[in-house]
């Protein structure tokens, strides 16, 4: 088992599109322009604030737990 940290689960959410950037906006309150932009420029996470960096820890955690359900 591969343990990631908050950052590399950002990333990892926003780089392989795991869920529509649009639904990664509304369920984090993060504006669509700025996941876009997550999205085409992921180290730009690595300066991103801690609240926006776990936020998307923990859509990508929800994302995880269920589709191994």
């Amino acid at each position: 088992m591969v343990i990631m940290n908050d950052l590399e689960k950002a990333q990892k959410l926003l780089i392989t599109k795991l869920m529509p950037l649009k639904v990664v906006s509304n369920k984090s309150k993060i504006s669509y322009d700025t996941i876009r932009q997550y999205a085409s420029h992921p180290e730009k996470l690595e300066k991103a604030s801690w609240e926006k960096v776990y936020t998307l820890a923990l859509i990508y955690d929800e994302l995880v737990s269920e589709l191994t359900k």
